[in-house]
C-alpha cells in the first residue's frame, strides 16, 4: 500500500494535470488560429485535436501536399491543377507577386482619402448575391465570379462551408494606392516584389511627389504602373485578369483538400499556396 507521502505526491500530480491540459489546448487553438509564436513550454504533439497538426509534426498521409513538395506547374498560368488529390502548384520563378491589399485602417494611417466607390463582385445576370463571401474593395469580373461560384458550390458540398475571397482583379489606381500605403508605412517594396527595376520606377514617382497631397502622388504612381502594364510588365499578379485570393488560414487540412478537389473539378484554375500571408492564390482562365 502506498505511503501517505506517496499518496500526497500522486494527488498533487493529478491536480496539476488539468491545468497542463487546458494550457496545451489553449496553445493549440492559438496555433490553429495563426499564432506563429514559438511555444517552448507546451508539448503540442501530445495534443490530439481533430483537424489540428502541431508545428513540427508530420502531416497525415491524407493531408494536402505542401506547396514546396508539389512539382512546378507546366505550361501556361491557366493550366488546371491535377486531379487525384489536386496537389498545390508551386509558383514559377517568373510568376508576378501576389501582394495583399492594405486594410482601410492602414490607408487611413497613410493619410489616403477613402475610395469614392469600393469594388464589388459582378455576378452574371440576373443578379443574385454570391454564396461565397467577398471582402470590401474586391472586384471580380463576371466570368471570374461565375467560376468562383462553381468552386464554392463544390467546396460547400464537401464541407458545408463557403469561401472567403480576400482579393481580386485590380486596376492601376488600386495598385498605386496599395503601394503608396506600404511606402508611407515604411515597408520595403524591394523585399516584396521580384522585379526590382519596376519597383524603382514606381518609387521614383512616389519620391518625386512625396511632398504633394497623397492623391497627386498616387496619380503619378498610377501612371507609371499603367505604362508598365502597357509594356507587359505586371508588378502584381492581381493586375492580370483572373487573379483571385482565397482565405485558407481558417481551413482545416480536410477543408483544404476539399478546396483543391473542388478547384480541380471545375478546371481551368491554377492554385498556388502562398505563405505570406497564408492564402490560396488562383489564376483563373
Amino acid at each position: 500500500m502506498p505511503t501517505l507521502p506517496t499518496r500526497r505526491v500522486a494527488a498533487k500530480e493529478r491536480s496539476l494535470e488539468l491545468p497542463r491540459r487546458l494550457g496545451a489546448v489553449a496553445a493549440a487553438l492559438l496555433c490553429a488560429a495563426g499564432c506563429t509564436e514559438k511555444l517552448e513550454s507546451v508539448n503540442l504533439p501530445d495534443i490530439d485535436l481533430p483537424g489540428f497538426d502541431a508545428p513540427g509534426t508530420s502531416a497525415p498521409a491524407s493531408a494536402a501536399p505542401r506547396a514546396q513538395d508539389a512539382p512546378r506547374a507546366a505550361g501556361s498560368q491557366g493550366a488546371a491543377p491535377r486531379a487525384q488529390g489536386a496537389p498545390r502548384a508551386a509558383a514559377p520563378a517568373t510568376q508576378p507577386e501576389c501582394d495583399e491589399l492594405p486594410s482601410e485602417e492602414e490607408e487611413r494611417r497613410a493619410k489616403l482619402p477613402p475610395l469614392t466607390a469600393l469594388g464589388k463582385a459582378v455576378p452574371t445576370e440576373p443578379w443574385s448575391p454570391p454564396p461565397y463571401e467577398v471582402l470590401p474593395g474586391v472586384t471580380l469580373p463576371a466570368k471570374i465570379a461565375a467560376k468562383l461560384e462553381q468552386i464554392d458550390r463544390g467546396y460547400a458540398r464537401r464541407t458545408r462551408e463557403h469561401l472567403v475571397i480576400t482579393s481580386g482583379t485590380r486596376d492601376a489606381n488600386r495598385q498605386a494606392r496599395a503601394m503608396f500605403t506600404k511606402l508611407r508605412l515604411g515597408e520595403d517594396l524591394l523585399q516584396l516584389y521580384r522585379n526590382k527595376a519596376a519597383v524603382q520606377e514606381i518609387k521614383k514617382a512616389y519620391q518625386a511627389n512625396a511632398t504633394r497631397p497623397p492623391e497627386q502622388a498616387v496619380a503619378a504612381m498610377e501612371a507609371v504602373i499603367q505604362d508598365q502594364i502597357d509594356r507587359g510588365i505586371y508588378i502584381s499578379a492581381h493586375l492580370r485578369r483572373g487573379a483571385v485570393d482565397v482565405r485558407n488560414r481558417t481551413m482545416s487540412p480536410k477543408e483544404k483538400r476539399a478546396f483543391l478537389e473542388s478547384a480541380a473539378e471545375v478546371g481551368g484554375v491554377l492554385v498556388i499556396d502562398e505563405s505570406t500571408p497564408p492564402h490560396y492564390h488562383l489564376q483563373i482562365d
